[in-house]
């Protein structure tokens, strides 16, 4: 399970808490993301942990950044390595401009565009203008759990507009994003992920885990005040309807509309086979105009998609 203690939910909202200077810097600055872990957070910028914060004990934070970013004699930044005060985490807070820089110079020469494309879909369906009106929302990025041998872009919930008035309607969504046609083949293509969604969400203990993980992660998210949307009277905690299979869903971000490779992949048998699956929905993203804010018309079947491509 994927979630945070309550004294670091508190160190994080409290005024007085130690980690709260963080928490409103991330709600003031749209190009951090907050995703919650078993008992650590990850903060990212473009797409990379810009700041891992691990909980030691009640109070006390352990802080790391990744230094591998610095690969072109960025100034080194004396920060604490553990926080036990609000002023230790001002220090990182104030240095957040510095290790952006640091970050900027590292992704400009090595670039990560799908993960960068992630954090877009986040911030655009969890907390832009535009959040209330869309229909999934992101509970994780960059997710990735050995014990249930799942590695997913994007963990999300749909939520659709008929159906706000019910906080049990929710639905889960395993969302895989790719960056160019050059991404679509190949040992980590669209194949080798159908398989893996098949094999993961043909287990009832792991679908069970990620449904669990998806509500808990939505349910702090929320309580920190990380989700922009409006709210029922009487709110209470979500639930995903366990009767509703999961969406797998695919954004294909730049496909180049000159190139076979995506229609030959679309149209082998094996993926038609997986577009019938008893564990799982199968849908494909096209942009409701430009913008990556998701809505349920937007989600295409395979045919359908096929058609288009």
């Amino acid at each position: 399970m994927r979630r945070l203690s309550e004294s670091f939910i508190e160190s994080l909202l409290s005024s007085d808490g130690v980690l709260s200077p963080l928490l409103e810097r991330i709600k003031r600055d749209d190009t951090l993301m907050l995703s919650i872990r078993d008992g650590y957070i990850n903060v990212y910028y473009r797409g990379g942990n810009i700041l891992k914060l691990e909980e030691r004990n009640r109070g006390s934070y352990s802080a790391y950044f990744n230094r591998e970013y610095n690969k072109f004699g960025e100034p080194e930044i004396d920060l604490p390595i553990i926080i036990n005060a609000q002023d230790e985490t001002k220090q990182w807070v104030d240095s957040l401009q510095a290790l952006k820089g640091t970050m900027d110079m590292y992704l400009s020469a090595y670039p990560k565009p799908e993960r960068e494309y992630q954090q877009i879909i986040a911030r655009e369906n969890n907390f832009s203008s535009v959040s209330n009106k869309t229909e999934y929302f992101v509970t994780d990025i960059e997710f990735a759990d050995s014990d249930l041998s799942a590695r997913l872009d994007i963990l999300a919930l749909r939520w659709l507009a008929s159906e706000r008035k019910s906080t049990n309607k929710f639905r889960l969504g395993l969302i895989e994003m790719k960056y160019g046609d050059g991404a679509l083949g190949g040992k980590s293509g669209l194949l080798k992920h159908l398989e893996d969604f098949d094999s993961l969400l043909s287990d009832p203990r792991k679908c069970r885990a990620l449904i669990e993980t998806a509500e808990s992660q939505f349910n702090q998210l929320d309580k920190l005040g990380l989700l922009n949307f409006n709210r029922i009277e009487n709110w209470t905690d979500i639930k995903i309807d366990p009767e509703h299979k999961p969406e797998v869903i695919f954004v294909l971000a730049n496909h180049n509309p000159r190139s076979t490779v995506l229609k030959s992949i679309l149209e082998d048998p094996i993926v038609h086979s997986y577009a019938n699956s008893e564990h799982f929905d199968l849908r494909f993203y096209v942009s409701g105009f430009a913008g990556y804010g998701l809505y349920h018309q937007n989600m295409f079947t395979l045919d359908e998609f096929l058609a288009m491509v």
